[in-house]
C-alpha cells in the first residue's frame, strides 16, 4: 500500500530536526574545543589603579605597581595595569576630591584605589567598594591583623586589603632642647607627662634661643583645612583621645557637640599658636616641610607620624639625617593631665580596595591582582624607606618571617622598641561614614583659632554649629562627664594579639641587628 504524502511530510520534518541538531552540536563542540585547546585571541582587559601622588611621584607608583605585580602580570598577559593618579593633587584632601571625581563615573573610576583606611566606611556608604569576600580566600585575610583588618570591614564585609599600618607621636631635637635647658647638656631623653610640660619647654625654647635664630621654630603641630587630615589625624585627635573623650559615641551612635575634651583641646592650639610658639607655615605642606626643617635645625619639637623616619629622614628619603638618634628623640603624646593610662597615639594606615562598578565577571580577576599587590613582600616593598608608603608597618603576621623585613627598620634597636611600645596606647578614628565631614568641621575651627583669634567658648560654639549643619542636629550630642573612647584600645592588655605580634616582629628584627653587629 503506497504512503500517501500527509504521512511523509512529518517524517522529513523529524529528519530535519535532526540534522539540525546535529550540526549546532558539532558547531558547539568545536567552540569548546577550540577554546579549550588551540592557541586563540583572550579577551584584553585593562585594570586602572589609583593611589596618592603627594607623597610619592607617578613614576615612583608605577615603578611599585609593576614591580609588585611583574609576575602576576606574567601569567596575564591579557591585562594590561595602568596607574592613572590622580595627578596633581598636593595633599591628602585634594587626593580624595580627585578621587571622588574619578568614582562618580564608571567610565573614569580606578577599577583598584588606594584609600585611608578611615575612608572606608564612607566609600561603602556610597556604594564605590565591591565586597570581597566572595573573591578572596579567608586564609589572606587571616593573615592581616584583626586591628587592621577591622578598619576595612563593616558587618563583617571586608572592602579592602590593609597595606600598612601607622602612629603619632612626639620628635624632638635633642641638641635644641639641650641649649634651652629642658634637659640636662648630658641627656638625651625627654618624655613630657602632659601637655603643660610640653607648652613650657616650647616656651623656654622660644624665650631663650628664638632672640639669637628668630628662623627657629619652637614646636609644630598641624592645623586647619590647608594641612587636611594631618591636622584632624595627626594633631588634634594625637591630643584629643588624650582627654578622656573623643570624637563619637558609639553606644548612642552620635558625634558630640561639646566636650571638656574639645575645648581643652582648643586651648592647647589657642595658646601654642597665639603664643608663637607654632607656626601655620608647616601646614601648607604636611610632613614635608617639617621633615626638612628637623633636618637643618630649624624645628625643635614636633608631633607627627611614625611614617615620618622612611618618609623624610632614613637613608634615600627626602631630607635623610645621618646617625638618626643621635640628633632626633622620640616621646609618646601625653595625657591631658597625665592621668591613666598616660600617653595616647593615633593608629592608622592605608590599603587596597576595588571600585564596585567593576564588570561581575573581572572582580575574580582583580581580586587576584590585588592579592599579588598586598602580599608579604610587597607590603614590606611599599613600606620601605624611599617607597611610595615609606615608613609604615606591614599589616601581614607573616612579615617577621621574610627576609627582607630587616630593611624596614631604622638602624637603632631602641627606636624599634618605641614603635612597639607606644600601639598599647592606640586609639583610631571613628570608622563611621560621615567622619570625613566631621575632620573637615575640626580643621575650619582650627583654622578659626589660628587665623582668626576665636576664643575658646567661641571655637566651641562654631565647632558644634558647624558639626549640626554638617551631620544633622539628630547626629550630634554633648558630653557631660568623661567616657572611654570605644576605639581606644585595652592599655592594660598586653596579651592583645597585636601588640604581641608587633613586640615579637620587633624583638626578631632588633636580635637580627644586633647579629649582625657582633657577629
Amino acid at each position: 500500500m503506497e504512503s500517501s504524502s500527509s504521512d511523509i511530510k512529518p517524517k522529513r520534518k523529524i529528519w530535519s530536526y535532526i540534522v539540525i541538531v546535529v550540526v549546532l552540536a558539532a558547531v558547539i563542540g568545536g567552540v569548546v574545543y577550540y577554546y579549550s585547546t588551540l592557541p586563540h585571541p583572550t579577551k584584553q582587559v585593562t585594570i586602572t589603579v589609583a593611589a596618592p601622588v603627594y607623597s610619592s611621584s607617578a613614576t615612583d607608583w608605577e615603578n611599585f605597581i609593576n614591580n609588585a605585580t611583574k609576575s602576576w602580570q606574567a601569567e596575564h598577559p591579557n591585562v594590561k595595569v595602568e596607574f592613572i593618579g590622580p595627578l596633581g593633587a598636593s595633599s591628602e584632601g585634594q587626593y580624595y576630591t580627585k578621587l571622588d571625581l574619578l568614582t562618580s563615573s564608571s567610565s573614569t573610576a580606578p577599577t583598584v584605589m588606594l584609600e585611608d583606611m578611615f575612608y572606608t566606611a564612607t566609600y561603602q556608604s556610597e556604594g564605590i567598594l565591591a565586597p570581597l569576600n566572595s573573591y578572596i580566600n579567608s586564609s589572606f585575610f587571616n593573615n592581616i591583623f584583626p586591628s587592621a583588618l577591622g578598619q576595612m570591614t563593616i558587618g563583617g564585609i571586608h572592602y579592602g586589603l590593609p597595606a600598612q599600618v601607622t602612629d603619632t607621636l612626639i620628635y624632638y631635637n635633642i641638641t635644641l632642647l639641650q641649649k634651652a635647658g629642658v634637659i640636662p647638656s648630658d641627656s638625651t631623653t625627654w618624655q613630657p607627662t602632659n601637655w603643660t610640660e610640653i607648652i613650657n619647654a616650647a616656651k623656654q625654647i622660644n624665650s631663650t634661643l628664638v632672640p639669637n635664630d628668630p628662623g627657629l621654630i619652637p614646636l609644630n603641630i598641624y592645623e586647619g583645612v590647608k594641612g587636611d587630615e594631618a591636622s584632624s589625624f595627626t594633631g588634634f585627635e594625637g591630643l584629643l583621645y588624650g582627654t578622656g573623650y573623643g570624637l563619637y559615641n558609639f553606644t548612642d551612635h552620635k558625634w558630640y557637640g561639646y566636650s571638656p575634651g574639645l575645648n581643652e583641646t582648643f586651648e592647647f592650639y589657642k595658646t601654642v599658636f597665639g603664643e608663637g610658639l607654632a607656626t601655620p607655615a608647616l601646614s601648607a605642606t604636611p610632613y614635608i616641610t617639617a621633615g626638612q626643617y628637623m633636618q637643618e635645625g630649624k624645628l625643635a619639637i614636633d608631633i607627627d607620624g611614625s611614617w615620618m623616619y622612611g618618609y623624610q629622614w632614613a637613608p634615600g628619603a627626602q631630607h635623610p639625617i645621618s646617625n638618626f638618634s643621635k640628633y632626633i628623640g622620640v616621646a609618646k603624646i601625653p595625657t591631658y593631665s597625665g592621668q591613666a593610662p598616660g600617653f595616647n597615639t593615633m593608629v592608622g594606615g592605608w590599603g587596597w580596595a576595588m571600585y564596585n562598578g567593576t564588570p561581575s565577571s573581572e572582580k575574580p580577576l582583580v581580586a587576584s591582582f590585588m592579592m599579588a599587590l598586598d602580599n608579604t613582600s610587597n607590603q614590606i616593598l611599599i613600606n620601605e624607606p624611599g617607597q611610595a608608603l615609606a615608613g609604615g608597618l606591614p599589616t601581614a603576621k607573616n612579615a617577621v618571617n621574610n627576609p627582607n623585613f630587616s630593611k624596614l627598620m631604622p638602624t637603632d634597636p631602641s627606636l624599634d622598641t618605641f614603635f612597639t611600645n607606644i600601639l598599647k596606647y592606640g586609639s583610631y578614628r571613628p570608622p563611621v561614614a560621615t567622619y570625613p565631614k566631621v575632620s573637615y568641621v575640626l580643621q575650619e575651627v582650627m583654622g578659626y583659632i589660628v587665623s582668626d583669634g576665636y576664643s575658646v567658648s567661641k571655637a566651641a560654639s562654631t565647632y558644634n554649629s558647624l558639626l549640626t549643619s554638617a551631620v544633622g542636629a539628630s547626629n550630634v550630642m554633648s558630653a557631660i562627664t568623661s567616657y572611654t573612647p570605644s576605639f581606644i584600645a585595652d592599655h592594660r592588655n598586653f596579651e592583645s594579639s597585636q601588640y604581641n605580634y608587633l613586640l615579637s616582629l620587633y624583638l626578631n628584627t632588633s636580635l637580627l641587628f644586633l647579629s649582625q653587629i657582633f657577629w
